[in-house]
């Protein structure tokens, strides 16, 4: 058992608990906004290959 009286040990846990939380939301917030680069990536390279065959067909 803890040298440390109870009260520390509840600090301590509850200090763990959020920076745990903490770090949850930070990995989720992160992973979102990589989700959201990629599909513009994706969005911008399927409108970039439209123009071109656009500008390749007889009529662009």
């Amino acid at each position: 058992m803890s040298d440390q009286p109870s009260h520390v040990v509840d600090r301590l846990e509850t200090k763990a608990a959020k920076g745990a939380e903490r770090e949850r939301i930070a990995h989720a917030a992160w992973a979102e906004l990589h989700d959201a680069s990629r599909v513009q990536d994706e969005k911008t390279v399927r409108l970039k290959a439209l123009r071109l065959a656009q500008r390749a067909s007889p009529q662009g």
